[in-house]
């Protein structure tokens, strides 16, 4: 299971995105079984504070559009 983007690419650890017109970066994006979401903690590059949304599984339409993903090796 897990978040999609807007654009329906899944959300990732590391990952530079935009929501609600900041940019941030993705701390962590965690399952939690017992309601079928995820917390996807981000932090924001204007107050540099960690935030966290929770969305549903396999969902998409949470205004987070992804600006560029960490390259993993």
């Amino acid at each position: 299971m897990c978040g999609f983007y807007d654009d329906e690419q899944k959300i990732k650890k590391g990952d530079r995105a935009i929501y609600k017109d900041e940019n941030i970066t993705i701390i962590s994006a965690k399952h939690i079984t017992d309601n079928k979401t995820m917390d996807i903690v981000y932090k924001s590059d204007v107050n540099e504070k960690e935030c966290m949304i929770n969305i549903p599984y396999k969902t998409v339409g949470f205004d987070l559009q992804l600006i560029n993903r960490m390259d993993r090796i």
